[in-house]
């Protein structure tokens, strides 16, 4: 009990203080200027995800030293999480060339599926499409949480919500201890960042968070496929709000041939945010969402009491529906 208060504790308080020396010593340099498709109003410190990594950094590599995790997961996860973070802080600063970033992104998650180290006996042909794909939904979660870090709290309580969520199943299926530390060493660190985000916003995550974060899940995800695939069905229920309207939107914004590499306010969530005057409210709401219908589900289908299609359709059904209610990705609709 000891050791799991401490996996909590730990990178709560490295991240708290960290986020505080943040706006106290570097606002200034990583200031967040609105402008006319921000939705904050006031100029407010970035670099948040700095002090989320360094917590679960630290935690981890502490965690191994005590034997709670393997170096396995230091190797496959913490290593390549930690250098897209470092990315994260180099966009924040510099906002790096998209070409160059999407390159390291797609080298980082090639990188970290290999060392998870799959165990099959697929045919060649077979393992190079599997692993693209995998690649692909690690990049398109790293860049979709980006694209989700919009308002106060929401990044961040989709993190918690997620792995405190995960680790509830994870525990329930008495199954990957490691991977339970894991999912307390991230909900702690974000927790730390969150007291300065929500509900009025002291620091923003910036890049460095939410690409570290869009990143670890989508690994930690892929990961499952290799116990239970019924456990990354979970992962892709509990991330459905994420999933479907950053999705929805991309693809409208594609079709429709907008501008997708500009910054825009036409994610379902944003114009619900503008609908109801409230970022406290449509974050509380999507937290609501996630404990309230998609956990439910998620925890049907890894007790097999739900098939897989059954459950995905179940929980991504009405998520479309909303998406497409709030006419995500049209600009008509959206704040100029």
């Amino acid at each position: 009990m000891t050791s799991w208060l401490t996996l909590f504790a730990l990178p709560l308080v490295i991240s708290l203080v960290l986020s505080r020396l943040l706006i106290h010593h570097f606002g200034r340099r990583l200031l967040d200027t609105p402008n006319t498709r921000s939705s904050h109003q006031i100029p407010t410190p970035r670099g948040g995800g700095i002090a989320m990594a360094a917590g679960c950094i630290i935690t981890a590599l502490i965690a191994l030293a005590l034997g709670h995790i393997s170096p396995n997961i230091i190797y496959w996860l913490i290593i390549p999480s930690g250098l897209m973070a470092i990315l994260g802080i180099c966009d924040d600063l510099f906002n790096l060339n998209i070409a160059i970033r999407l390159a390291i992104q797609f080298l980082l998650a090639g990188a970290g599926i290999y060392l998870i180290g799959f165990q099959n006996e697929w045919s060649v042909f077979t393992q190079l499409i599997v692993t693209g794909v995998m690649v692909l939904f690690v990049v398109w979660m790293t860049n979709l949480y980006n694209f989700m870090d919009g308002i106060n709290g929401l990044a961040a309580l989709e993190a918690i919500s997620v792995c405190a969520s995960m680790a509830l199943i994870y525990w329930m299926q008495a199954t990957n201890t490691e991977i339970v530390y894991l999912l307390i060493i991230i909900s702690a660190s974000v927790c730390g960042f969150l007291y300065w985000n929500f509900p009025k916003a002291k620091l923003f995550m910036g890049d460095a968070g939410s690409l570290f974060l869009g990143f670890s899940l989508g690994l930690l995800a892929i990961e499952s496929s290799s116990e239970d695939f019924r456990i990354l069905s979970a992962w892709l229920i509990m991330l459905g709000v994420f999933i479907i309207d950053a999705s929805y939107t991309l693809f409208y914004r594609l079709v429709t041939r907008q501008a997708i590499h500009q910054a825009h306010r036409t994610h379902a969530y944003q114009k619900f945010a503008v609908k109801s005057k409230s970022h406290t409210f449509t974050t509380l709401a999507i937290v609501a969402i996630n404990l309230l219908w998609l956990l439910p589900i998620a925890i049907a289908v890894t007790t097999t009491h739900l098939h897989v299609s059954a459950a995905l359709l179940i929980a991504y059904t009405p998520l479309v529906l909303i998406t497409h209610q709030f006419r995500a990705g049209r600009i008509d609709e959206s704040i100029n």
